[in-house]
C-alpha cells in the first residue's frame, strides 16, 4: 500500500537514498555505454541501483507492486 506520510527520519534517508540511486544509474549508463551490457562491471553496477530502487520502493510503501501499476 502506498504510504501517504512518512517520518522525518524516513524522509531523510529517502533523500539520500535518491541521490545515491541517481548516482548509481548514472554510473551504470557510463559503464553501458563503454564496456556493454554483457560487462561484468555493468552489471554489478546495476544490481546496486537496483538495491537503492528496491529502498525507496519500500519506504514510499510501492515495494511489490509493479511499475506500471
Amino acid at each position: 500500500m502506498v504510504r501517504n506520510v512518512i517520518g522525518p527520519e524516513e524522509g531523510a534517508e529517502l533523500k539520500r537514498l535518491y541521490e545515491a540511486y541517481v548516482a548509481a544509474i548514472n554510473h551504470a549508463a557510463a559503464i553501458l555505454q563503454i564496456e556493454g551490457m554483457d560487462s561484468p562491471r555493468f552489471l554489478e553496477a546495476d544490481k546496486a541501483a537496483g538495491t537503492f530502487r528496491r529502498r525507496i520502493r519500500e519506504i514510499l510503501g510501492t515495494a511489490g507492486s509493479h511499475w506500471m501499476a
